[in-house]
């Protein structure tokens, strides 16, 4: 054992020394026997962890691995330790929604159905690093809940040609198609890449709702209940493009500009059939109703950054980014209702409507980075940005062939905001074995908003506020693999623009959701206290409590309509562990990333007649398995469960999916080929149960989540061997993440 042992130790070495001077043949003598011995060859290998864990930050190096060949960044997510992704566009960090997804340091300003196609469009293949970040300094927006996905974009840095290629098939009860093309060129000093995808396909959602009516209070008698299903079937084609350009004159400055264009068109043909019954035995009356919807989102952004290294190491960033979104809607809406035998009660009713809006934004951000002694660093700078967004909608009803305007859904909205910001970060290492982080950001902000409509009841806001944003973070070093750490932070939670907006979504006339213009700011308070191990194992505790919480509240109305509208709730906290493991080895071949949290959530609302209470405790578990296979063949199980969480004033039943892949590669790792399958159970369908005056509900959606795919990709280079860099991080947040409507 300890001459094999020997034999390996010099075998590695000479290997090396041989390597370099172009050796294919070494020698080793047995000086117990005096026999020579000749290897022809050496294999050294180490199991690569393309994650890393740092306090408030997890890393991924997507261009380590290749979990890159699955083709789109929506799929790329989906296997992200901690993060899970709802079929509606929802995404939750660790068991936890209100995710801010950021690109280069950016945030993405798309949410909902919007967000899915946006991410299915974008290459994964794109990226270096995806973090994963819960606690953020100074110098990132204070906007937000603290949790935030940034994906990093990697540049070449050395002479050559870069193509990458890749197409996606994937079959449900529809099918689905994702194709991109990105060419990338390093010209010595100049660097050039332009990214072009096509996403297009079907969707099915199938929706089913039960509503109790009461004229008393919690609805103890129940004298009405309304049933609604709903077949929604959904055809998009997305066009996505990114261009960029980066000059480097010499080794102390570097500048740039982008170009980023998304044009998404979405359908929609819906049929809904909504019951009344005042008894369980037959239905009182039926309403009959077809939608039909035309969506198209258009998004331009473009900008430009500077930075300078000066000396001492210090170095100065400056970013403007210029950004116009617009949305355009039409809607058809047919209606029949019948009484419990099936007669007819009126003639049909007939709905058409129109809305559109734009919203530009633009940001300017400047940073200084120095060192002011060996252990002190520091960051300051400030921030400017302006919104302004215009938004009108028609709708018009047929009576009798003579269309009439509908004033209670017709309306325009202006809304303007003006925020400026100054923020310094300090860090302070006096050992290796201690490190203080201490970041304050002040930010004033003013606002603006108009509503106008035929009802005589506009409305006009004008707020503004000045806060101060702290944080600090400590870490010690309990030895060599060991650390604790804790964290503090102060953050806001400004309303997006689809909150705000006074527009209607007509689903029925008994389902109506619109924003709602009084919505004001919520202030989040958060602490962490962190054990990490080895900088691949964490243990968190952590709090955080909300001021004036935003969340979906379900009212009726006079006509006994159903709305859907956010708003303020009186108190919102919670409490709760996460674990994070990212290597686990059972077996050679076989690596699991864990990631575990225990959550207890609180949330409490006052409506005119009670006092409403939301609590519950929240299991999460989150697994991912890599096993290696024979013929170099790499299988990828992943599966998730969340219990039963509370949601302001909403319940979500507990959810569980699993997801699986084969993935090989040919031509010398060039040519990928990934099958996959998604949700193999068919489990992935949110259930939702609410409660409030005069009105329960219970809400189930199930979308054409169980499908199977095929990905092949190709990766092409010409030139000196190329050698992955990130990108800058750009490190401004924008408002733009609030245009999610």
């Amino acid at each position: 054992m300890t001459r094999k042992f020997s034999y390996m130790q010099f075998a590695i070495m000479l290997f090396a020394s041989g390597a370099a001077h172009g050796e294919t043949g070494y020698f080793l003598q047995d000086t117990t026997t005096n026999k020579n011995i000749k290897l022809s060859e050496v294999e050294v290998s180490r199991r690569f962890n393309p994650i890393k864990i740092v306090p408030g930050k997890l890393s991924y190096q997507v261009n380590k691995n290749t979990m890159s060949a699955s083709g789109s960044v929506l799929e790329l997510l989906r296997k992200m330790p901690g993060v899970t992704i709802l079929p509606n566009g929802k995404i939750s960090l660790n068991g936890q929604a209100g995710v801010q997804l950021l690109i280069d340091g950016k945030t993405n300003f798309i949410d909902g159905e919007n967000l899915i196609n946006f991410l299915s469009s974008m290459p994964a293949s794109s990226l270096d690093i995806v973090e994963l970040i819960t606690q953020p300094d100074a110098g990132m927006d204070a906007n937000g809940e603290a949790r935030f996905i940034n994906l990093k974009r990697g540049n070449r840095t050395s002479n050559g040609l870069n193509v990458f290629l890749s197409t996606n098939a994937e079959q449900g009860k529809y099918n689905r198609n994702y194709h991109n093309i990105t060419v990338a060129a390093n010209l010595r000093k100049l660097d050039i890449s332009n990214t072009y995808a096509y996403a297009n396909g079907s969707d099915l959602v199938d929706v089913n709702s039960t509503r109790y009516l009461s004229n008393t209070i919690h609805t103890a008698n129940k004298m009405l209940s309304l049933d609604m299903d709903a077949i929604r079937k959904k055809k998009y084609s997305n066009h996505y493009y990114n261009g960029t350009l980066d000059y480097r004159p010499n080794d102390k400055i570097k500048m740039g500009t982008y170009l980023l264009l998304s044009d998404q068109e979405r359908t929609k043909e819906e049929t809904v059939g909504s019951a009344f019954f005042y008894s369980r035995s037959q239905a009182d009356s039926i309403i009959a109703t077809s939608n039909g919807l035309r969506h198209n989102f258009k998004n331009f952004s473009t900008g430009a950054h500077f930075t300078v290294q000066l000396v001492g190491g210090s170095k100065w960033e400056n970013y403007l980014d210029l950004q116009q979104v617009k949305q355009a809607e039409t809607q058809h809406q047919l209606l029949d209702k019948f009484i419990g035998d099936g007669a007819p009660v009126s003639l049909p009713q007939e709905l058409r409507g129109k809305s559109g809006g734009k919203v530009n934004i633009t940001t300017i951000q400047s940073k200084y980075m120095l060192d002011i002694r060996p252990d002190i660093a520091a960051s300051v700078g400030g921030k400017f940005t302006q919104v302004d967004m215009r938004t009108s909608s028609l709708f018009q009803q047929s009576d009798n062939s003579d269309w009439q305007e509908r004033p209670d859904l017709t309306n325009a909205f202006d809304h303007e905001e003006r925020l400026k910001a100054l923020f310094m970060q300090v860090g302070y290492s006096p050992s290796a074995l201690f490190r203080m982080d201490l970041g304050l950001r002040y930010e004033a902000a003013a606002f603006h908003s108009g509503t106008a409509n035929g009802l005589g009841t506009d409305l006009t806001i004008v707020r503004s506020y000045k806060n101060f944003f702290p944080n600090l973070t400590m870490t010690y070093a309990l030895d060599n693999k060991q650390k604790l750490s804790i964290n503090y932070h102060r953050r806001v939670n400004r309303p997006n623009f689809k909150d705000l907006s006074p527009f209607v979504e007509v689903n029925d006339p008994y389902l109506y959701e619109k924003g709602n213009p009084a919505l004001k700011p919520e202030f989040v308070h958060k602490m962490e206290l962190t054990w990490l191990f080895k900088n691949s194992y964490s243990f968190r505790m952590f709090y955080s409590l909300r001021q004036d919480a935003i969340s979906k509240s379900y009212n009726l109305d006079g006509n006994k309509r159903t709305v859907v509208m956010p708003i303020n709730l009186e108190h919102a906290s919670s409490i709760g562990l996460r674990i994070n493991a990212t290597s686990i080895s059972p077996m050679r071949n076989w690596n699991i990333q864990a990631n575990g949290n225990l959550i207890y959530r609180y949330f409490e609302w006052v409506t005119a007649n009670d006092v409403y209470h939301n609590r519950q405790l929240t299991p999460a578990l989150q697994l991912q398995n890599n096993i290696k296979l024979p013929f170099k063949i790499k299988l990828d199980v992943n599966c998730f469960v969340n219990g039963s969480t509370a949601e302001g004033q909403a319940s979500i039943a507990s959810l569980w999916s699993v997801n699986s892949g084969l993935r090989k590669t040919f031509l010398q790792d060039k040519f990928t080929l990934y099958i996959y399958a998604n949700d193999l159970f068919r489990t992935n369908r949110p259930k939702i149960t609410f409660s409030s005056d005069f009105m329960e509900g219970k809400y189930r959606e199930s979308y054409d989540s169980r499908a199977v795919g095929i990905n092949l990709s190709y990766r092409l280079h010409r030139g000196k061997k190329s050698n992955l860099k990130n990108a800058p991080a750009n490190d401004r947040l924008e408002e733009n993440n609030r245009i999610n409507y």
